[in-house]
C-alpha cells in the first residue's frame, strides 16, 4: 500500500452494495478495509476483478461488540469510516432485539471508536458515511406534498426504520457533542448484480431468471426509486471524502418509477424475458418521491478522485443493460449461481 493512499474502513464490506464501494474504492487509488461477521466471499467474487479480490484487507467480528471494532480502527487509523453493516427488515421484525443491537449499538460503537481514534491522535475526528435507509419515510399516504425534503418529520412502520431513525438522531448528537462529521444515505430500492435477499431484490433477480432462461415471478409492483448499485456507491464514497460540516442525512432519488417500467426496459433489452418474466406481488410501502436536491449538491462539491463523473444517476435502461451484461459475464465463466431465484 503506497504511503500517502487513503485508507477507507468498510463495515460490512463482503455485501452487495459494500462489495461495490470496495470496488470503485480500489478503482479511485484508496485502500478498502472490510471490517465483517465472518468471510463471506460470494458476493465480492461477483463484483472484483481476481486481481482486486487477492489484494482485499479483511478483518472480521461483530460490529455490536466494541472493543473488536475500536481495535481495529485505533490500529488502521483510516481516514474515513463507510459504515454498512446492519441486518434487514424482516430479521429485526422476527428479533428486534438483536436488530436494535446490530443496528443501533453497532453504529453507536462506530461513533465512538472515532471519537477515540480522535483523543488518542490529537486530530480532527475522521469522517463516516453511513447507512441510514428510505425506510425511515412512511408509505405514500402519509405525504401530501412531495417530494419529500431531506428533513421532514417520518413515522417510519418499521421497527427497522425506527433503528435507522435513531442513528440518524444519533449522528446529529455526536456533531453536536463531539463534533465528528458525518453523512447519512437513504436508498430505496437497489439492484445489480450481488443483490440476492429481501423484497426489492425481485427485479435484480428477472434480469438474471432472463440470462438463464428460468420462468420469475416479480414480486414488486407500483411505483418504487430504483437506484442502480454503481451509483448508490459513488454517493457512499463521496459522502465519505465531502467537506461540509455536521451530520447531514440525504435523501437517494434514483429513478422514481413503476416495476412494471422497470420490467418492460428488461423485456426491451432481452427479449427473452417477454416469455420468462411476470409481475405479480405488491407494492414497497415506503414513499419515493423525495427531493435529492441535497444529496447532488453535496456529491458536486466532492474533489477528485473522488468526485461524480458522469451521468447520476446513470438512466435506468443504461444501468439495467450493465447488469444484464455482467449477469452474462458470469454465466460465460460458469460463475452464475441461481441459488437466489430458488
Amino acid at each position: 500500500m503506497a504511503a500517502n493512499q487513503d485508507k477507507v474502513l468498510v463495515t460490512g464490506g463482503q455485501g452487495f452494495l459494500g462489495a461495490w464501494i470496495v470496488k470503485q474504492l480500489i478503482e479511485a487509488g484508496a485502500h478498502p478495509i472490510i471490517f465483517d461477521l465472518r468471510q463471506s466471499d460470494d458476493i465480492l467474487r461477483q463484483v472484483l476483478s481476481e486481481e482486486q479480490f487477492a489484494g482485499l484487507e479483511r478483518h472480521y467480528g461483530d460490529i455490536a461488540d466494541p472493543e473488536q471494532f475500536k481495535t481495529l480502527v485505533l490500529a488502521s487509523k483510516p481516514s474515513a469510516i463507510i459504515h454498512l453493516a446492519g441486518l434487514q427488515i424482516p430479521t429485526c421484525k422476527v428479533n428486534p432485539v438483536l436488530g436494535a443491537q446490530v443496528n443501533v449499538i453497532g453504529t453507536l460503537n462506530v461513533f465512538e471508536a472515532v471519537r477515540l481514534l480522535a483523543a488518542e491522535t490529537g486530530q480532527s475526528p475522521i469522517r463516516i458515511a453511513y447507512a441510514s435507509s428510505a425506510a425511515v419515510l412512511g408509505p405514500k399516504a402519509d405525504y401530501t406534498n412531495p417530494p419529500v425534503p431531506d428533513d421532514f418529520y417520518h413515522k417510519p412502520a418499521t421497527i427497522y426504520g425506527v433503528f435507522k431513525l435513531a442513528n440518524e438522531g444519533s449522528a446529529r448528537l455526536y456533531w453536536q457533542d463531539h463534533k465528528i462529521p458525518s453523512v447519512g444515505l437513504r436508498p430505496l430500492t437497489c439492484f445489480g448484480v450481488g443483490r440476492e435477499i429481501g423484497l426489492t431484490s425481485a427485479p435484480t433477480k428477472a434480469i438474471k431468471a432472463t440470462i438463464v432462461g428460468q420462468p420469475y415471478v416479480c414480486s414488486v409492483t407500483g411505483t418504487t426509486g430504483f437506484s442502480y448499485v454503481k451509483d448508490v456507491a459513488r454517493a457512499f464514497i463521496g459522502a465519505a471524502f465531502s467537506t461540509s460540516d455536521g451530520a447531514p442525512v440525504f435523501n437517494i432519488r434514483g429513478e422514481v418509477t413503476s416495476a412494471e417500467e422497470f420490467i418492460d426496459y428488461v423485456r426491451q433489452i432481452l427479449p427473452a424475458a417477454e416469455k420468462l418474466i411476470t409481475i405479480d406481488g405488491r407494492e414497497v410501502p415506503i414513499m419515493a418521491d423525495v427531493d435529492e436536491t441535497g444529496l447532488q449538491t453535496m456529491l458536486a462539491s466532492v474533489p477528485a478522485p473522488y468526485g461524480l463523473t458522469g451521468a447520476f444517476p446513470t438512466p435506468l435502461p443504461d444501468a439495467i443493460r450493465e447488469t444484464a451484461e455482467h449477469f452474462q459475464r458470469l454465466q460465460a465463466e460458469n460463475r452464475l449461481h441461481v441459488r437466489d431465484l430458488e
